[in-house]
């Protein structure tokens, strides 16, 4: 009952007070604060840098009372001795116990008792007995790594600075010393031009600073993302071996040719000279979906009410187990319902003639 209880209270907590998954400061800006930096601090900086502490002290909070039975969070992000998977080790343990035969007492002809040990105690012996050390899971030290084979040149360099202090909030300048903390390459395709026709394959490095402020603090210039959202299985961030035209391309050959993965791949070996995984490609369309959602929806409502004449129906769409329905107009719009009510609320500004079946 007071498991329950208390169960109640995190779930209570996780719904009313959802956790961010942005922080103010990063690992980095933390590991350079201390006590004699802090009071080096002037009394406005000092304000500044509190609010982003209890910020984040208020979004650790909030992560740390998350569950997957009552958040979005897998099952496998939780520790072996949380929740029931703590109640469920020690109902084995206790069924394991109870399975184990006792000692076996016997009297013997003077009347005195011996006692002689259980065939659970004779296996555990054995088993210890005949185990051997067992090898370090994971990869082992020198062998060789797993990564992109294909080596293309840099046509250009792109450099990131930070413009504020993460700590004060002061203004970064390049008269303010720095140096360079970290880069990765970006594929892409050149942007067509008058001068220029075709796709021609480029890759650029983006190289990211971190400047230094006068309060003494480092501030590093990162990759943007955008948060988590429970509805999403993909994460959408600047750090990305793909660039935006190319991944443009990949969705065109995918929705507009209807291509599979494994022929998108092969087009882009034989057109572009392009090695990318089947993996790579499938990220690129998920991630492209999760960021034209908002716009896109929009878009297509706009073109069904301009249209002369509409005709909706339905038929059923399967996505991560869950069973939805694909409504047709003009273009494709995907619902969660199967009522009537779906085409007339999407068509209430259409003065076109409505067609559906059923």
């Amino acid at each position: 009952m007071a498991k329950s209880r208390r169960r109640q209270r995190q779930r209570w907590r996780a719904g009313s007070h959802p956790a961010k998954n942005d922080v103010q400061l990063s690992r980095h800006d933390l590991s350079q604060l201390d006590e004699a930096y802090l009071l080096g601090l002037g009394e406005e900086r000092l304000r500044t840098l509190s609010v982003k502490l209890f910020a984040d002290l208020k979004a650790a909070h909030e992560r740390l009372e998350q569950s997957s039975r009552y958040s979005s969070r897998p099952p496998s992000s939780e520790a072996p001795w949380d929740g029931g998977k703590a109640d469920e080790a020690g109902t084995k343990a206790a069924d394991r116990n109870e399975g184990e035969s006792s000692p076996e007492h016997t009297e013997d002809e003077d009347g005195q008792t011996q006692s002689t040990p259980g065939k659970g105690g004779e296996q555990e012996a054995a088993e210890s007995s005949s185990a051997e050390p067992q090898r370090r899971a994971g990869q082992r030290l020198g062998a060789p790594g797993h990564g992109r084979t294909q080596s293309l040149p840099i046509d250009h360099e792109r450099h990131h600075h930070p413009e504020t202090c993460a700590v004060c909030g002061g203004a970064l300048t390049e008269a303010n010393a720095e140096r360079t903390h970290s880069a990765c390459l970006v594929i892409d395709l050149r942007e067509l031009s008058a001068d220029r026709a075709g796709l021609e394959v480029i890759q650029s490095k983006q190289i990211y600073h971190e400047r230094h402020c006068e309060c003494g603090h480092w501030t590093r210039a990162e990759p943007g993302h955008c948060a988590e959202d429970a509805q999403w299985s993909v994460a959408l961030s600047e750090r990305h071996l793909i660039g935006a035209l190319l991944v443009a391309l990949i969705c065109a050959l995918s929705l507009r040719m209807r291509l599979s993965r494994r022929r998108i791949q092969e087009f882009l070996y034989d057109w572009l000279g392009l090695q990318l995984g089947v993996a790579t490609i499938n990220q690129c369309l998920h991630e492209a979906a999760r960021a034209l959602e908002p716009v896109v929806e929009e878009q297509l409502l706009a073109e069904v009410r301009n249209s002369d004449l509409l005709h909706a129906d339905e038929t059923s769409w399967k996505e991560h187990g869950r069973l939805l329905w694909l409504w047709v107009f003009t273009t494709p719009r995907r619902r969660s319902s199967r009522s009537g009510a779906v085409p007339k609320s999407s068509c209430t500004a259409c003065s076109a003639p409505l067609s559906t079946a059923g």
